[in-house]
């Protein structure tokens, strides 16, 4: 049974057993699978023997198992943080049973043989990051061209893998006189970078993402400019504030963690703050917002409005620890993601199906053929790829 669907059918059969209401279609179901192998019939017993599971089969029954199960199934590669999506309790019940059974019969169905993907897109390619220097001068980062570059006036500039890093040697001097020089990181669909600014602070790059920042901080404010999305680990410095810049929104902060989302072609600005304190405010009607951890600002780009709610952080800063995760989402801003870290061109066959709503915790590591075998779960949708365009039909 290779097939969510029959694993978790199944699932349900054995479920019934411990309760012993099977129906005889279900009993002979059973009693097939429990022929196919003396593995089968072992783990059966231990099903049966196994006290909790048999207690929770009767919190079992009053879940829809054919929905739920795949909410399930689109969660089984969540990492191990100790941060939930909230929604998730909502499926207790029937998690407790299937992870005794479900896994188990996921795992030995062969599924990780599986059959092949629809689509075998690689992940994000870091390396294609474009640095444009000072000077105007271009670079595509990589461990081996950047050698020549590694030191910029008194900072030494470090690049690994998807980071660069920059430090100052010569932390102690005064920089009130020194000469701002920019650099400018780029980030293309498909991509995500990692970047240390010379005062400490951190910053994740999303996908299609650009960041100008100072190579050196000078003056009493720290000041980058931001289109895209980035997650910041602000170093703190009660002489220096931190501001984050975007077209219509700037962010003041001393020290803090929140993530920042202001791409071109939405409709809106958001901050999400996970620690510390920051200060939204809008450039057309000078409003302020102060935000305290777990609340999102979001600014409205044509109002230039600013407003506030709390939120499950997880939700907006998953994305820095390679996962995907969606609550009640449209397809189609799900798909708005997608396409940005594969690298797709989406097209609606049936734009009805822009508004079917969504709610998982996907690996951004998985490949997107993988991807759309959950999405295609809920059963409402079906895709056809064809290069990097998927075309997207209900049902």
């Amino acid at each position: 049974m290779k097939k969510e669907k029959d694993i978790f059918r199944l699932a349900d059969v054995i479920a019934r057993s411990l309760e012993g209401t099977l129906s005889a279609d279900e009993q002979r179901e059973l009693d097939e699978w429990l022929a196919v192998s003396a593995a089968n019939r072992e783990k059966y017993e231990g099903f049966r023997t196994a006290g909790a599971l048999e207690r929770k089969s009767a919190e079992y029954q009053q879940v829809d198992w054919q929905g739920d199960c795949k909410k399930f199934m689109a969660s089984r590669a969540r990492s191990q943080r100790r941060r939930r999506v909230q929604w998730f309790a909502r499926y207790a019940a029937v998690f407790v049973l299937l992870f005794g059974v479900a896994i188990w019969l996921y795992i030995s169905a062969g599924h990780e043989k599986g059959e092949r993907p629809v689509a075998q897109y690689g992940v994000a390619v870091s390396k294609n990051a474009i640095l444009t220097l000072a000077g105007g001068e271009q670079v595509v980062l990589s461990d081996s061209n950047f050698s020549a570059l590694k030191m910029q006036g008194d900072i030494h500039v470090t690049v690994e893998g998807n980071n660069i890093s920059y430090t100052n040697r010569n932390d102690g001097e005064e920089k009130r006189e020194k000469k701002v020089l920019f650099n400018t990181l780029r980030i293309p669909r498909g991509g995500e970078y990692f970047l240390t600014l010379s005062d400490g602070s951190t910053v994740w790059l999303n996908a299609e993402t650009e960041i100008r920042y100072p190579v050196e901080f000078v003056g009493d404010k720290r000041v980058v400019y931001v289109e895209g999305e980035a997650y910041f680990n602000v170093k703190k410095d009660e002489k220096r504030p931190f501001v984050v810049r975007a077209a219509q929104a700037d962010v003041r902060v001393l020290g803090t963690s929140f993530n920042f989302r202001a791409y071109p072609d939405e409709d809106g600005v958001t901050t999400t703050l996970e620690s510390g304190s920051v200060i939204m405010v809008s450039q057309k009607s000078k409003q302020e917002v102060r935000l305290e951890p777990g609340e999102q600002g979001t600014l409205d780009k044509e109002s230039g409005e600013l407003s506030k709610h709390a939120v499950d952080t997880y939700l907006y800063s998953a994305w820095k620890d390679g996962r995907f995760v969606f609550e009640d989402a449209r397809l189609e801003d799900l798909f708005h993601v997608l396409a940005r870290w594969y690298d797709l061109h989406v097209f609606y066959v049936h734009p009805g199906a822009k508004d079917i709503r969504f709610t998982g915790d996907l690996n951004k590591s998985e490949d997107f053929g993988a991807i759309l075998e959950i999405i295609e779960n809920n059963e409402r949708v079906e895709f056809e790829v064809n290069e990097r365009t998927v075309s997207i039909r209900l049902r």
